[in-house]
């Protein structure tokens, strides 16, 4: 029982005076302990690491970029292909409209100049004229060609 008087006599602002000074020495060693690892340069096993880490890193966005910039170079390349196709598609097709034009108008000169037209004329020039609409030819071949054409008379095959 003697004891527990004892301790319950103990001056406690004279323990926590003496714990807060041991805190204090400690955040002083610590420190002073960083200040002499700065000084002399000592790192540690983490450090390395985590220095090798951020390197690696840094590497790694740079090839990131790298590749980015690559395929935003091969993604313009594509549109540019792309581009060109359509135009060449387009030009393309106006000259088809072109040839077939002439065609037809050679065949409807030789027709209308005989007067009339076999089968097989009338076969061909249809057919041209269908390819003719599908390229995007419609102009002339409706309003004048087709008419004269159908107007003619049909004539058996002569052979």
């Amino acid at each position: 029982m003697e004891e527990i008087k004892a301790l319950l006599n103990l001056d406690y602002s004279s323990i926590i005076i003496g714990i807060f000074i041991i805190l204090l020495e400690v955040d002083k060693i610590i420190f002073l302990f960083g200040q002499f690892k700065t000084k002399f340069r000592i790192k540690f096993g983490f450090e390395e690491d985590k220095k090798t880490i951020e390197e690696r890193i840094t590497v790694l966005e740079k090839h990131d970029n790298w590749q980015y910039r690559e395929i935003s170079k091969i993604s313009t390349g594509i549109d540019e292909i792309k581009q060109s196709l359509v135009q060449k598609e387009i030009k393309d097709k106006q000259q088809t409209v072109a040839t077939l034009r002439n065609q037809l108008y050679d065949l409807h000169g030789k027709f209308v100049d005989r007067g009339y037209i076999d089968r097989s004329g009338l076969k061909t020039f249809l057919e041209l004229g269908k390819i003719y609409e599908e390229a995007g030819g419609d102009d002339i071949y409706h309003d004048r060609l087709k008419p004269d054409i159908m107007s003619l008379t049909i004539k058996e095959n002569e052979n």
